[in-house]
């Protein structure tokens, strides 16, 4: 039975990453988000302490590699989603020689496209649209399966 994508998208990235991380092929860590708690209206109530890093961070063939997980429940990906702090994180590490890129979970259509750091901010800054559309994100980005992350990765990084 294939794997939903769904609410699940993070949990199976880190699922697959963690296979990687017990092979010893590579190493990967879930960021946490930074909160910290604090007293509202006779509560205790978290928040967001501070702007957290991309979703996932590792090494592998050497590379440093940073991933964002986006789920897109609808027929387009609003830019504002990918927040600035996390798009100039994702531009930093390719420029410095690392790896970097968006993995969008596509829920109508149970698939994963994936779209490297540059090729967004270059479709971006290119358009006059809010949004990029779901057929547009599958023609610019690469169509995987949860189970082709490895693959993917390895490629990318030779």
């Amino acid at each position: 039975m294939k794997k939903r994508i769904g609410r699940n998208l993070e949990n199976n990235i880190s699922n697959k990453l963690l296979k990687i991380n017990k092979s010893g092929r590579g190493f990967f860590i879930k960021s946490s988000t930074p909160i910290k708690m604090i007293k509202k209206d006779n509560m205790i109530v978290p928040i967001y302490a501070n702007k957290a890093l991309c979703d996932f961070v590792g090494i592998y063939n050497t590379k440093f590699i940073l991933i964002e997980a986006k789920n897109i429940s609808g027929k387009r990906f609003e830019f504002n989603r990918l927040k600035e702090h996390q798009e100039k994180q994702l531009s930093t590490i390719k420029r410095h020689g690392g790896f970097s890129f968006i993995m969008f979970g596509l829920i109508i259509e149970n698939i994963i496209v994936i779209l490297e750091i540059d090729d967004y901010l270059v479709f971006k800054s290119q358009t006059e649209r809010k949004s990029i559309d779901v057929e547009t994100l599958k023609e610019i980005g690469t169509k995987i399966s949860i189970e082709k992350i490895e693959e993917y990765i390895d490629n990318k990084t030779k």
